[in-house]
């Protein structure tokens, strides 16, 4: 990859990884995707960039560069990094932030507004929905859907698995008021951000789906994410998994598997608050 060449999450992952499947035993739409061994370090360096990406807007990031210089920017990355110390926290992050990029860089999907951006406490999950994206159709307004998503990060193979699916199920069941009410939260909190940068052509496009749970035309799909790690995952443990009453086409199931997880997320942590990196 050249200097000038864009990075993005397909070269670092190993061949066939961006072909959607169907799963053998869920039967639902897979993606199987693993960092390729010998791109490990470069994709280190790509996740750092969407981590700072995530947390702080680029034009604000300019802006404390220009009232305060280095020790402005360096307070920041202070604020947003060094004092995120749960780890446990912090991998919950990492797991959103992947899947950010497998929807944006992978599968075509706009994110407008990244919720971990809004956080008041960075040791303490986000609220809600983990993550909401959306097709923007370029000519015709009237086919943009959303999608909404549960991630979970471990190292630990079984970590999570059931709960993902339990998540997005109460997401798509008849009833479920308080559910349905976290995907309008969802879409509020986008619309509402959106209004406040006044991006009001684009946020007039995304509130038409605040009641999306009543207008199933909307919802493209469900996304579970897992992300795990290499030396510990293991396919079988999905065949235990039940949809119940989930439906298999609606459901787009993505593993994303990398070799040492705890420490590729220590490692772009703090390559994210690296103020040589950004400004440098």
């Amino acid at each position: 990859m050249t200097n000038n060449e864009k990075m993005t999450l397909i070269n670092f992952l190993s061949p066939g990884s961006d072909k959607t499947q169907t799963h053998p035993t869920l039967g639902c739409f897979y993606l199987n995707m693993e960092v390729d061994d010998g791109t490990r370090e470069q994709y280190i360096e790509y996740i750092s960039k969407a981590i700072r990406e995530t947390y702080v807007d680029a034009n604000y990031l300019s802006t404390v560069m220009e009232r305060e210089g280095f020790d402005g920017v360096a307070k920041l990355f202070k604020e947003r990094f060094e004092n995120n110390k749960d780890f446990g926290v912090r991998t919950g992050d990492f797991g959103e932030i992947v899947g950010h990029t497998v929807l944006m860089d992978i599968l075509g999907y706009s994110i407008p507004i990244y919720k971990i951006r809004y956080k008041t406490n960075w040791n303490k999950a986000a609220f809600g929905v983990d993550i909401i994206a959306f097709r923007l159709d370029e000519n015709d307004p009237s086919k943009d859907t959303v999608v909404f998503g549960e991630a979970k990060a471990s190292t630990q193979k079984d970590y999570g698995v059931e709960k993902v699916f339990e998540e997005i199920q109460q997401l798509v069941e008849d009833g479920q008021s308080e559910a349905q009410q976290k995907m309008r939260n969802a879409v509020r909190f986008v619309s509402e951000r959106l209004y406040d940068l006044k991006e009001f052509d684009l946020e007039k496009r995304i509130y038409r789906f605040l009641d999306s749970y009543t207008n199933p035309h909307y919802i493209e799909t469900f996304y579970p994410f897992l992300i795990r790690e290499k030396k510990t995952w293991t396919k079988d443990v999905l065949e235990k998994i039940v949809l119940n009453k989930l439906e298999p086409e609606r459901i787009t199931l993505c593993v994303f598997v990398v070799e040492n997880l705890d420490d590729v997320i220590q490692d772009a942590y703090k390559r994210a608050a690296n103020i040589e990196v950004k400004v440098g």
